[in-house]
Order: structure tokens, then sequence, then C-alpha cells
């Protein structure tokens, strides 16, 4: 098995959600010897985002927005720290999908760990969900296709191995892919007899 070597964390822009305290002064202390650069707030509905490359937040203080509204939708890794074990306190805070957390009372011990794991499983998630992206494309340029290859049949009375032949012929003639041809007969722009003539 490939070992995989941790990047180093000096740089990186690091916010806090949480109010000030011995928690807070202890993350950012550690944070900071880690070589990141440290952004501490109260719990505030909109914190400023912009160069942030990671997410602490208070679970314990719930979301601000109040219990009814879901959570603000962050594209960041996020650490939730965790003092309350009450279903109510977990289930608002797995509502905000963190990639790790530290327990309360934050110690220096475990930070390096957390911000590892946060980092490296939000890059994970993000790249199954480029996958997934593509899988999803790939299923629906089918279904085009299979619509496309249907209507060539119907329409010049051929087989399926025929009507694909015959998108196969159109395509190249016009130099685009399949799921361009097949997208455009679909939306009436290319009629079919110009297809089945090939």
């Amino acid at each position: 098995m490939r070992r995989r070597h941790l990047a180093s964390f000096r740089g990186l822009h690091a916010l806090i959600e949480h109010c000030p305290g011995r928690d807070r002064t202890v993350l950012a202390t550690q944070l900071d010897v880690l070589g990141l650069k440290v952004t501490a707030l109260e719990t505030a509905p909109a914190p400023p985002w912009d160069g942030v490359d990671i997410f602490f937040f208070d679970a314990d203080a719930g979301y601000a927005g109040g219990p009814e509204e879901a959570p603000p939708e962050i594209n960041l890794p996020s650490v939730a720290l965790i003092g309350s074990e009450t279903p109510g306190r977990l289930e608002s805070m797995l509502a905000r999908e963190p990639s790790a957390y530290l327990m309360k009372p934050i110690r220096s011990t475990g930070v390096y760990s957390s911000l590892a794991i946060a980092l490296h499983r939000f890059a994970l998630i993000q790249a199954m969900r480029r996958k997934l992206a593509s899988a999803e494309e790939r299923l629906k340029s089918r279904r085009i296709l299979f619509s496309a290859v249907l209507q060539v049949m119907n329409q010049a009375q051929v087989g399926e191995a025929e009507a694909f032949r015959l998108l196969q012929r159109a395509a190249m003639s016009q130099r685009v892919t399949l799921e361009v041809l097949s997208a455009r007969i679909l939306a009436g722009q290319c009629p079919l007899p110009r297809v089945a003539a090939g």
C-alpha cells in the first residue's frame, strides 16, 4: 500500500467560529504553531469566507439561523468542536456535514490530526462528487442517444444496429459527437430524414 505524505499546513487560513474563551484560545494557538493564519469570531450567520481554507465551528452553539433553518452550505473542509453529546446537538452538527471533529475541552493534542483528517476527507468527498457528476452526465448522454436511436428506428424503419450506424455516419459527417447529434435530433434541430440519409 502506498504511503500518503501529509502536506504542510503552513500558510492555510483557518476560520474559528467560537465564543471567546479557553477552547478558542488553545485552538487558535495550536493552529498558529502549525503555521496557519487564524481568524476567530463569535458565532455569526455570515462569516467572512474569502480566502478561508478550513472552518472550525462550535457544535454546541447550534446554527445561528435557528433550528428550523438549514445551516449555511460551505464548500470547505470543516471541523466540529463538540462538548455536548446530546442527540439534538449532534443532529445539528451532522447537518453541517463536518469533515472531522474535536472534543472539548480542546487540548494541544488532536488538533493536528483533526486538521489532517478534515482536509483529506474533504478532498476525497470532492473527488467522489466529481466522479458521480461525471457518471450522471454519461448516463444522461446515453439516455439521449438511446432516445435518438429509437426515433431513427421508427422513422427509417430499421433495426437498432442500423439506426446506430446511421447516427454514427451522420455524426461523423457533421463532425460532432453522437451525444451532440442525438440532442439536436431530440430538440428538432436535425431532421430525421437527413440523419437516415447519413
